[in-house]
């Protein structure tokens, strides 16, 4: 009896002690917080699919087809080295579309890109209002030909956590 009672006292011994060790091992493995540069592509993942919702609603609201539109950003009608004003007064003229606030991007879409003549910028006002403005090419210059303005809901877009990324 006393030799049963010692092996069954020793192996709760063993029990209790491999238990309490996994546990402040466990306790003890710190969770390491991602790399800023991590955070940062998933902030601007994030960002995107906020964009890409607020152009659904848009394109939803005016019932638009874009399939045969080509996008642009401000970037792409930015002069390169080299090139003169006078050559780009396309370009020029819908740098100016891009000034303003507005929830999301400002999103400029034309058909058949610079060469085409026809085109729309698109935009959520801060109000959550959705604005469609139609363009046309006369010359070289794209002018707004329509302003077209639709109730809609604001989209607000999720506050990134910054604080769950290492400063790395």
């Amino acid at each position: 009896m006393n030799k049963k009672f010692s092996h069954l006292l020793l192996i709760s011994i063993i029990l209790i002690y491999g238990v309490n060790n996994e546990t402040f091992f466990a306790n003890s493995v710190k969770e390491e917080k991602p790399p800023k540069s991590v955070c940062i592509e998933e902030s601007e993942k994030e960002y995107q699919e906020f964009n890409n919702k607020v152009l659904k609603d848009i394109v939803k609201s005016f019932n638009l087809d874009l399939s045969e539109y080509q996008e642009f950003i401000s970037d792409d009608l930015m002069l390169k080295v080299g090139e003169k004003l006078n050559d780009h007064s396309d370009k020029m003229s819908l740098q100016s579309l891009f000034v303003g606030r507005s929830n999301g991007s400002r999103r400029l879409f034309l058909k058949n890109g610079l060469e085409g003549k026809e085109g729309y910028f698109l935009y959520k006002k801060i109000d959550g209002n959705n604005v469609k403005k139609k363009l046309s090419k006369i010359g070289e210059v794209w002018v707004v030909m329509s302003v077209d303005e639709k109730k809609a809901k604001k989209i607000r877009i999720k506050r990134f956590n910054w604080d769950k990324c290492s400063e790395n």
